[in-house]
């Protein structure tokens, strides 16, 4: 099987338009719609249905999908970079990771540096951001995702945001088509996280510009704990869906969109001036977590959006 024609359906899925796609990789419409029928004839599955307003991918599609990004993406980049320097490079990595975004970055993001490096070990601190700086000060972490933080010691670059929701137990009545105004937390006992900085900030903030007092009997830095006691229907959380997509799924969270205001994280990577990595492989580092960060945010595997600049990137 021609990788191309992988690479070509993954577009068109991204795109959600068979013209639209074929515009973006400057070929024919008709010869873009031969090479899907060859790929559904090499599967022996349909992979699209037309619709009024372009195609959408059938289960069998969405299945192709979920499992051939990551290893094309890790494969292109292994024949990118497999004459390059940085390809014979031998060192150690260390990255930092909150737990909110490892359960849907870590693993193919690993995987594509891998690719890249093959000659690189890799350590993965998961921690919220204020020990994530912490350890990039001490020198403990190299690069790592962490939410804006004021501190001219850290240099930031603004990857995504994502929307928070409000989370509950599996008994909960909470609906995704029915949004939790902000001023009803005020009517639930929350956990929220332990970290005074992210979410908890933004969540106490807004009920202090609200004048909403809210029932927190709970703080922890483990997001484990917040859900099992989210899941156990002690309490609720304000989270990122990227946190508990998994358990929503299978039926052990619900939740419902939070509004009135809407609340929002940002990402970003974060290093500082001190950081003892060459030149070339630093760039190549952020360029692949800025690429990876967005082919799951473009084909859905993370609720988020691509945000702009941040103020403070260089």
């Amino acid at each position: 099987m021609d990788t191309h024609r992988l690479r070509y359906f993954l577009l068109i899925a991204e795109e959600g338009s068979m013209s639209r796609a074929a515009r973006v990789l400057g070929i024919a419409q008709p010869a873009l719609s031969r090479h899907v029928r060859i790929l559904e004839e090499d599967l022996g599955v349909t992979l699209f249905r037309r619709t009024s307003k372009g195609v959408r991918l059938t289960e069998e599609g969405e299945q192709l999908r979920a499992t051939a990004a990551g290893p094309l993406r890790q494969l292109e980049l292994a024949m990118k970079y497999a004459g390059s320097p940085l390809a014979r490079l031998e060192r150690e990595l260390r990255l930092g990771v909150p737990a909110t975004a490892a359960r849907v970055l870590a693993a193919p993001l690993l995987g594509s540096l891998a690719s890249a490096f093959p000659k690189v070990n890799f350590h993965v601190s998961v921690a919220d951001t204020d020990q994530l700086v912490e350890r990039i000060l001490n020198g403990e972490v190299d690069v790592a995702l962490i939410n804006p933080v004021p501190d001219g010691r850290i240099f930031y670059g603004n990857l995504l945001e994502e929307d928070l929701v409000v989370v509950g137990g599996p008994r909960s009545d909470l609906r995704p088509n029915r949004p939790i105004r902000f001023a009803e937390l005020a009517d639930l006992p929350l956990v929220l996280p332990g970290s005074e900085t992210g979410i908890r900030t933004t969540v106490e903030n807004t009920a202090l510009r609200l004048k909403i007092k809210l029932s927190s009997r709970y703080a922890t830095d483990s997001l484990q704990v917040a859900r099992d006691l989210i899941t156990a229907g002690q309490d609720y959380g304000v989270l990122p869906l990227s946190a508990c997509d998994d358990e929503i799924q299978r039926g052990g969270l619900r939740y419902a969109p939070l509004r009135e205001p809407t609340l929002t994280q940002q990402l970003g990577t974060a290093v500082t001036s001190q950081l003892a990595l060459p030149r070339g492989f630093a760039t190549k580092l952020t360029e692949i977590i800025g690429d990876e960060v967005a082919r799951l945010v473009k084909s859905g595997a993370w609720a988020a959006r691509l945000a702009p600049p941040h103020p403070g990137d260089e």
